[in-house]
């Protein structure tokens, strides 16, 4: 059975078990996936990779979800971005106005995120 390419996914997780999850959900699918266990990690795999979109969590220790969703926006625009939260609460003052989110660059899903919503949101940002 031959592997389909559907796009190249980076997915900022520092949790492992969610981070794993996450690609191995995306890779059965057919994506292509990059990991990264923070938001460094993500700063630099952007300097040597190119992403169809980043899936990325928004509490994280140094640079945090909402501020690597900034340096993927501003070096690579429009990198369609999906930030995961166990917290939607705290974060959805946010986004309510943040145009980015208004046209669909952005989403937010809560943890635990079911791995058919992940893949219809994916699917449904990489197709814009």
């Amino acid at each position: 059975m031959k592997c389909v390419d559907l796009g190249t996914v980076l997915v900022v997780e520092d949790n492992d078990l969610v981070r794993e999850s996450f690609c191995h959900v995306l890779r059965q699918r057919g994506y292509r996936v990059v990991e990264a266990q923070d938001g460094e990690d993500a700063l630099e795999k952007l300097d040597t990779e190119k992403f169809d979109i980043a899936i990325v969590d928004i509490m994280m220790p140094s640079v945090g979800g909402l501020e690597l969703r900034q340096v993927l926006y501003e070096r690579t625009p429009p990198l369609p971005t999906i930030l995961v939260t166990g917290q939607p609460d705290l974060v959805s003052g946010l986004v309510e106005d943040d145009p980015e989110f208004v046209n669909g660059t952005v989403s937010l899903l809560q943890k635990p995120v079911h791995p058919v919503k992940l893949l219809a949101e994916v699917e449904k940002r990489i197709a814009r």
